[in-house]
């Protein structure tokens, strides 16, 4: 079994912005690690390759040294900073249980909101007193999305309910080939409506997100490991064609497929 330790952040600030027009400055570039979290609104990023969205619930991790453009029309976020104990950088993450750099969301969606409620309550204390606290709950954010990531990898999601967690098995074993939504739920003797309000109150996400999801994992493996077209790849994984495949990919990832097979390829 992976023995791979858990990442300790060492936290700095925490900003928190209600109702903003929009960012005081178009880009910058951090000395630290930066996560910012919408609660409200919306805003348009980019870092690098990725060019993305983050809406309600979203998660951006953006490391040191690198521009960070960003623009919204009506934004209500905390921004964190912080740097990993020991002096982590961005390309000492690579077989570590983190997540990749950029937009991510948390699946354990009562623990967010219990932690940006907590973010919250905390924001107007004295920062000498309530420091050791918001160290404690960023930890708990970074800890829970390690977590999950490391499950992920091991194709893992838990849940007390046996319905769902049967759901999420029927998923995993499914997903790849694109079998539809509609015959999983009714292997489970449910409506695909039920299914997907269940899953998402449970999981913080759809079961159709989820499994496209798996889907890309799996494309990603054989982008790295694997001499098949695009083509091939995208009936192996359920696609449509390689346009559906590339579309998919860069809207998750940020970057096409030809792209992210030159930079990981052995």
């Amino acid at each position: 079994m992976d023995q791979t330790p858990f990442l300790e952040p060492n936290f700095l600030y925490h900003v928190y912005v209600k109702g903003a027009k929009h960012f005081q400055k178009t880009d910058d570039i951090y000395d630290h690690w930066a996560l910012f979290i919408v609660e409200e609104g919306q805003f348009d990023f980019r870092m690098g390759v990725q060019a993305e969205t983050a809406v309600q619930g979203d998660l951006v991790l953006c490391p040191p040294g690198i521009t960070f453009y960003r623009k919204t029309n009506g934004l209500s976020f905390h921004m964190l900073g912080f740097q990993w104990n020991g002096g982590l950088r961005s390309e000492d993450l690579s077989g570590t249980a983190f997540p990749l750099i950029g937009k991510f969301r948390l699946l354990n969606n009562r623990r967010m909101n219990s932690t940006l409620s907590l973010l919250r309550e905390a924001y107007d204390l004295d920062p000498g007193i309530i420091r050791g606290y918001k160290q404690h709950l960023l930890r708990d954010l970074m800890v829970v999305r390690q977590m999950e990531s490391y499950n992920r990898k091991l194709d893992l999601l838990y849940s007390e309910n046996p319905l769902l967690q049967r759901a999420v098995r029927l998923l995993q074993q499914q997903a790849e080939f694109g079998v539809p939504l509609k015959s999983v739920a009714a292997e489970l003797g449910i409506s695909q409506v039920q299914l997907t309000r269940l899953f998402k109150q449970e999981f913080n996400t759809t079961p159709s997100a989820y499994a496209a999801s798996l889907r890309l994992d799996k494309v990603k493996q054989l982008l790295a490991n694997s001499s098949l077209t695009l083509a091939q790849i995208a009936d192996h994984c359920g696609f449509t064609d390689e346009h559906h495949l590339s579309k998919s990919f860069k809207k998750q990832h940020g970057i096409n497929p030809s792209s992210y097979r030159k930079a990981h390829s052995v």
